[in-house]
């Protein structure tokens, strides 16, 4: 495979990462992290708060739980705020890559050689001396 097509679908692989990277995200957050507490989406701890008032002991495994929330939330966040850059940074590689190059325009011939291809094409009498005239004086204001 030439580098050029590698170049050219380096964006899409960006992109397939990034979306790889939040999916993982989603799913690491969307786990429960303990066996009495939610997940880092749905950070609900209330069987853990119900455990602590029967045992009569107030924000241990409570507390537990949101301790474990938070570590687990920050791997999910770093995925995919990642995933995000990732993907966003591909969408710009494409449309960068995709954009048109715009070649330099010629140079205008100038007004002498406009005259001396005038003064060809008369010569070989496919321009009137009028239109001969009328097109050198023309030119000729153009200076």
């Amino acid at each position: 495979m030439s580098g050029t097509v590698v170049k050219r679908r380096g964006w899409l692989w960006l992109g397939l990462i990034g979306l790889a990277a939040i999916v993982i995200g989603i799913i690491i957050g969307s786990q429960k992290v303990g066996r009495l507490c939610g997940s880092v989406f749905v950070p609900k701890s209330i069987a853990a708060q119900l455990y602590d008032t029967l045992q009569g002991s107030y924000g241990g495994a409570a507390d537990e739980c949101k301790n474990s929330i938070a570590s687990a939330s920050v791997p999910t966040w770093i995925l995919i705020v990642l995933g995000i850059v990732m993907i966003v940074t591909a969408f710009i590689l494409r449309s960068v890559a995709n954009r048109p190059t715009v070649a330099p325009a010629a140079p205008a011939p100038s007004v002498a050689s406009q005259i001396e291809d005038l003064s060809r094409l008369k010569q070989q009498g496919l321009v009137t001396d009028e239109e001969f005239e009328a097109k050198r004086a023309e030119l000729l204001s153009r200076l």
